[in-house]
Parts: structure tokens; C-alpha cells; sequence
């Protein structure tokens, strides 16, 4: 079969592969990395294969079309978002009507709310995936029909069904490395990370119940599903002899370093120590990761950075988000990673229930005092399928109630809650506020640029510099009236 894997375009630097689905305000684009782990399972199996990112090119559906009718798919899969779901639908039309190929939509939004979406598409879809669905692809490719894969939900008779829960991948190492070569890296930046990069993903599920995360909630499970440390230095070198001038992969599981795992997070650095791969390594971690030898570890082992969900300055906030960490952990944490040499980007937010002016000030102070490099900030969003989505509209905070209103007219993230305490238009100039304090304070600004590595790294550095002044001289920035001097 002939199968197209696209990411269609919603508006000028808008990533849908990112937590949170926005243009940020540093213009990062993220690899669509579930997306590709897709389409190598669908390579695998000896399909033909078009696998476009036309977000990352910034290449609009209708100019795509000719491109897609050349190929001739019998399959048209698309990547959703929950602000991009509207323009996904008419896309998918675009698409249908120029191929008359078959349409499966897939994603965190698309398996959180289906049949809303199948509703909204009025035969634009004809299904959606619900949970993981790099198998379900596979499987639709293979020949098997919508009725009997595992995994969905379609149109049948005039009303929607769903067909048989679609159970989680167990042997992870059974899946092909994700089709990168069909993309260019080069589209993806990060002022944070090394340019270029790539990701990868060396298990799925988290076993932590954070309220506001989607991903575990409606795609990958709770629980945390493994591929061995081999296959890991595997696609690592494989990625490296395809691609010779990559600098650094970021491991974009949920949590990589999570207590229960740390075993096999040691063995991994000793793997690829044993290796000697001459690239760096990136993270996404916990501050319950506070062992000093082995940050020291995976400071040998080429690890460079950890994204860090420090999230609130507030214990109560924390547990009210059922984060399940301590604000002492993220200091002490902090402070041993800077011991080791590790390089921190530290991810805040406001808006957990009983947030208040006052907690949220505790973590702009936070922030500015934790020994980090880099940080981003960000209102809580409500999205469906979480635990926090399902508290926000019980509770009578939610804001919006049309999915394209998830981001605002530039496309960058807006409030979806107003809280009692702390209102919507709150929340976004704390957002400015908390970039506005520590990024434009001398010693950060030093310590910034004593860590660029090389041109390329330079180059991205200054993408995303451009991209902060850009948006803090564009007029708006959300002004938060609510600090004076140094409070």
C-alpha cells in the first residue's frame, strides 16, 4: 500500500510535538518523533511510504496538494493537535478530495475526543486512533479493514463505533527506528539543545499521575514500557551514520529517570561510555533524580542537559497537581546537577488548582534562584482526556469552549482556565513576566553565552534569541501588574 504520514500545517512555527501545542515564544520546532516512530513501523512492513512534516516546513495544505496527488496514497494518516483540530479536519478534506485515499487521524487529541472529531470532519476522517497507534497504522496498511483494527474509532451505519481496545506495545525493541531520512533535521530548532538534534523515545508510559500531562493519560499508559539499553546505542549509531554531523539526542520519554528505572538509566550510560558515540545527550527528568554520583554518570556518559519539570514554587500547588515531588527536592536537585556539570531547563507554570497571585510570585522566585540555565513558562492548559481538563470544567474555570481558542491569533499559547484567585489575563503576563525576569538579568545572560559550544550551536542560540526579542518588541507581551523591586 501507499502510504502518506503528514503533519499538516496550522500556522506559521506552530509545533504540535511539543507538551504543550503553541508557537513558543523562542520559536522552537519539535520533531514529530511519534509520528516517525509511526512511519518506520509502516517502512518495516514494506510499504511505500511519504512522510512530510509540513508544519516544520511551514508549508500550507493547499500548496501541498500537488506533491500528495503525485504520490497517488491509498492511506492518508494525520497528526492532530487539540488548537490545530479545525484546520486538521479541513486538511484532511483537502487531501480526500485531491486522492480519494482513506483518512485515519492520530494523536493525543484525536484519541482523547474521537467522536467529536469524527462529527466535526463530516466524512473528511474516516477514522481515528485511539491510544498508541503506530500498530494500527501498520495494521490498516497491511490490508486489514477499519471494522476489524484494533484500536479505532469510525463511521459505521450511520453512527460511530469503536473496535477493539488497542492493547500496548510490549516489545518495544520489535520496532523500527523512526524513519528520519525522510525529513530534514535542520528544520528543528531549540535554543536549548544542540543544532542539529534528534530525537528518541526509550519507553512509554509514566507512572506518575500528574494531572495536567496528556500523553499517559489518553495515548501511552501508566505504565513504563522499556526498550533494552542495546537497542537504545543502537538507533543512537544509527541515527549518527545517517546523519554525520548531528550533535546531540534528546531521550524525549516522559521521564527517563524515574526512581523505579534507575537501574536501567545507569546501564544506559555505561552502554554508551562502552560505545564512545561522539554525541551528546539530552533529557527529560524528575527532581527526585537527586543521587550525585550518578548525575555524575550520565555527565560522562555525553549527557549534556535535563528538561526539568520543576512546575510550581508551591507544595500545595504541587500536590493539588498530583505531581508528587517537593520544592525541597528541586532545589537540592538543582544544586547537584550543577555539581555535576549538567546543564538545566527548568519548565515553570501557573494556574494548579489554588493558585493564587502569592504561589505564583514563589515560583518566579524559584526560578531566579535555582542554579539553572535555561527556562520556559507557561499557563496550565486544560487539555481533554486529563484529569485536569475533567477538574476545570467541573469546577467552572474553564475559559474557552472552541479548541482553536486553545492558542491565540498569533498561534502562541492563551489561557484556558480563570481561576478564583488568579484570572486568565493573569496567568499570561505571568508568563512574560517570569521569561522577562530571568532571562534579562546580566549573570544569565553570561552564563548563556560562556555555554555555546560552536558555530552551530551559536546559530541556534541566536535563533532563539531573535525570536525573544522579536516577540518581548512586538507588543504582546502581557503585562503582569504585581511585582515591585525585588519581591
Amino acid at each position: 500500500m501507499r502510504v502518506a504520514i503528514l503533519n499538516p500545517m496550522f500556522g506559521k512555527d506552530f509545533t504540535k510535538s511539543a507538551r504543550w501545542f503553541a508557537r513558543s515564544r523562542g520559536r522552537v520546532q519539535r520533531h514529530p518523533d511519534y509520528l516517525a516512530y509511526c512511519a518506520g513501523a509502516v517502512e518495516k512492513a514494506g510499504h511505500e511510504l511519504l512522510f512530510v512534516d509540513n508544519q516544520a516546513k511551514n508549508l500550507p495544505s493547499e500548496e501541498f496538494i500537488p506533491e500528495l496527488k503525485r504520490f497517488k496514497p491509498d492511506l492518508v494518516v494525520c497528526q492532530t493537535s487539540t488548537p490545530s483540530i479545525y484546520a486538521d479536519i479541513e486538511s484532511a478534506r483537502m487531501f480526500k478530495a485531491a486522492t480519494g485515499a482513506m483518512s485515519v487521524f492520530v494523536g493525543s487529541h484525536s484519541s482523547a475526543v474521537p467522536e467529536e472529531v469524527l462529527q466535526d470532519a463530516e466524512g473528511a476522517v474516516d477514522a481515528c486512533a485511539v491510544g498508541e497507534f503506530d500498530y494500527t497504522i501498520r495494521d490498516l496498511a497491511n490490508g486489514v479493514s477499519l471494522k476489524d483494527c484494533a484500536g479505532l474509532a469510525l463511521w459505521n451505519d450511520g453512527s460511530i463505533m469503536r473496535t477493539a481496545e488497542r492493547e500496548y506495545i510490549e516489545d518495544l525493541d520489535e520496532m523500527a527506528f523512526p524513519a528520519w531520512h525522510h525529513l530534514n533535521i535542520y528544520d528543528y530548532r531549540d535554543g536549548a539543545k544542540l543544532y542539529p538534534f534528534l530525537t528518541a523515545i526509550t519507553g512509554r508510559g509514566c507512572r506518575y499521575r500528574c494531572s495536567y500531562c496528556q500523553i499517559p493519560q489518553v495515548m501511552n499508559g501508566h505504565r513504563y514500557r522499556t526498550r533494552s539499553v542495546e537497542n537504545v546505542v543502537d538507533e543512537m549509531a544509527y541515527n549518527l551514520k545517517q546523519f554525520p554531523d548531528l550533535k546531540e539526542i534528546m531521550f524525549e520519554d516522559d521521564t527517563l529517570t524515574m526512581r523505579v528505572a534507575r537501574d536501567r538509566l545507569i546501564a544506559l550510560c555505561e552502554e554508551i561510555i562502552r560505545r564512545d558515540l561522539p554525541l551528546s545527550w539530552s533529557a527529560n527528568a524528575r527532581v527526585d533524580l537527586n543521587d550525585l554520583e550518578t548525575l555524575k554518570l550520565m555527565k560522562r556518559s555525553g549527557c549534556r542537559m535535563l528538561c526539568v519539570g520543576f512546575e510550581f514554587g508551591d507544595q500545595e500547588i504541587l500536590n493539588n497537581t498530583k505531581k508528587g515531588t517537593t520544592v525541597e527536592q528541586m532545589y537540592t536537585f538543582a544544586e547537584n546537577a550543577a555539581r555535576a556539570r549538567l546543564r538545566i531547563h527548568g519548565c515553570f507554570m501557573f494556574g494548579g488548582p489554588g493558585e493564587t497571585v502569592e504561589t505564583a510570585k514563589k515560583t518566579i522566585k524559584m526560578a531566579e534562584e535555582l542554579p539553572i540555565d535555561t527556562a520556559q513558562f507557561t499557563g496550565v492548559v486544560a487539555y481533554p482526556g486529563t484529569s485536569y481538563y475533567k477538574w476545570a470544567k467541573e469546577a467552572g474555570v474553564l475559559t474557552q469552549n472552541n479548541w482553536r481558542n486553545w492558542v491565540d491569533a498569533d498561534y502562541e499559547q492563551q489561557g484556558t482556565v480563570s481561576l478564583p484567585a488568579l484570572s486568565q489575563d493573569q496567568i499570561s503576563g505571568l508568563v512574560d513576566e517570569g521569561l522577562r525576569r530571568f532571562y534579562l538579568r546580566p549573570r544569565q545572560m553570561v552564563r548563556m553565552a560562556f555555554n555555546i559550544r560552536d558555530l552551530a550551536d551559536m546559530k541556534a542560540k541566536i535563533h532563539g534569541l531573535r525570536s525573544f526579542i522579536s516577540y518581548f518588541s512586538s507588543g504582546r507581551r502581557k503585562t503582569f501588574v504585581g511585582f515591585t523591586g525585588n519581591n
